[in-house]
C-alpha cells in the first residue's frame, strides 16, 4: 500500500467513524425526544466547539423546506466512553427543552443557572457547580443510565464499531480516571482533571475542592 493510498484509507475510516457516531447520536436523541417531548434538532459532529464538549444552538439554522430546526453539536475529541457522550447529549436536550418552554437557563458567557440544574437533574444528570459557570458540568447518574438504557445501548454499539482518538473505544462503567477531591468541610467528590482545574465550589463551606 502506498503512502497516498494509506492516507486516503485513514481519511475514509475517520469519515466512516464520524458517520457511525452521528447516526447513533441521532437515534439516541430520537429515543430521548420521544419520551420527553424535546424539539427536533439537527445533530452535528465537529471538531470546532472552542473547547466545549457539546453545544445547543437556540436559533434554527437548519430547515427541510417546511420546518426549521435547532442544532446540537458535539466535539468527539472530548469523549472516550458512551456514558460521557450520552451525558452531554442529555445536557444539550435539557437546554433544548428549556428553550422550547421559554425558560432562560444559560447566559451568553455560559453561566448555567438553577433552571438548567433542575431540568438536567430531572433527566438523570448530576450537576457540578463551576466557579463563574454555574451548574455547567454534568455527569450521568445511575438513575440516568437506567432511564436511558436504550439510548446508551445505541451509543455503546457505535463505540464498539469505531475508534476514537486513534484507539478502540471500550465500554466501561465507572470512570477510573476521575480524581478524588475534598473541600474544607471534608466532603469528597470525584471529577475529571479539567473540571478540577476550572474550580468547583462546595455549597456547604464555599471552599474550592482540591485534589486529595
Amino acid at each position: 500500500m502506498t503512502a497516498t493510498t494509506a492516507t486516503k484509507t485513514a481519511k475514509a475510516t475517520k469519515a466512516e467513524a464520524l458517520s457511525t457516531i452521528t447516526k447513533a447520536l441521532e437515534n439516541a436523541h430520537e429515543i430521548i425526544k420521544a419520551e420527553t417531548g424535546a424539539p427536533r434538532a439537527t445533530i452535528l459532529v465537529t471538531r470546532d466547539l472552542k473547547g466545549r464538549k457539546g453545544h445547543f444552538t437556540p436559533s434554527t439554522p437548519w430547515t427541510n423546506g417546511e420546518e426549521s430546526f435547532n442544532e446540537i453539536a458535539f466535539n468527539l475529541e472530548h469523549f472516550t466512553t458512551p456514558e460521557e457522550l450520552l451525558s452531554t447529549l442529555i445536557h444539550e436536550v435539557a437546554h433544548s427543552l428549556n428553550h422550547a418552554n421559554g425558560i432562560q437557563d444559560c447566559s451568553a458567557n455560559q453561566y448555567h443557572n438553577g433552571k438548567f440544574k433542575a431540568q438536567a437533574e430531572a433527566l438523570g444528570l448530576k450537576t457540578i457547580e463551576i466557579k463563574g459557570k454555574g451548574h455547567a458540568a454534568t455527569e450521568l447518574t445511575e438513575f440516568g443510565a437506567k432511564r436511558w438504557a436504550k439510548a446508551l445501548k445505541v451509543l455503546s454499539n457505535a463505540f464498539d464499531l469505531v475508534a476514537l482518538g486513534g484507539e478502540q473505544a471500550k465500554k466501561k462503567g465507572r470512570n477510573t480516571n476521575l480524581i478524588k477531591a475534598t473541600c474544607e468541610c471534608e466532603n469528597v467528590i470525584r471529577l475529571s482533571r479539567g473540571v478540577l482545574e476550572i474550580g468547583v465550589t462546595c455549597n456547604a463551606c464555599e471552599s474550592i475542592f482540591t485534589e486529595a
